[in-house]
């Protein structure tokens, strides 16, 4: 199982955890916006942060993240294939502010 997370203190003082935005969830009225790239905001920049390994891992992992008020469950990806026999990785994409 992989999972970088350091909640390094940046120079403002805030924790990065902290400087995490979350990602609205989708709902019915916005299906649209969900197959096209959002429109670029340049004080804000994607991320991706993978979680793998074993599927009964990978849920550990997150429910702990979600414990201790990282990130919902849902906004999580469903475990994806690596490749790898037994091995699954979930996706969750967040949006920091561009300093």
């Amino acid at each position: 199982m992989v999972l970088f997370c350091d909640p390094l203190r940046q120079r403002s003082g805030s924790t990065m955890l902290q400087a995490f935005l979350s990602s609205p969830a989708p709902t019915a009225d916005i299906q649209t916006t969900i197959t096209t790239e959002p429109t670029a905001d340049p004080t804000r920049e994607k991320v991706k942060l993978l979680v793998v390994g074993s599927s009964y891992a990978v849920e550990r992992v997150i429910h702990e993240l979600y414990r201790v008020g990282f990130a919902e469950v849902r906004e999580w990806s469903k475990p994806l294939p690596t490749g790898t026999y037994g091995e699954v990785m979930r996706i969750l994409t967040r949006y920091v502010m561009v300093e």
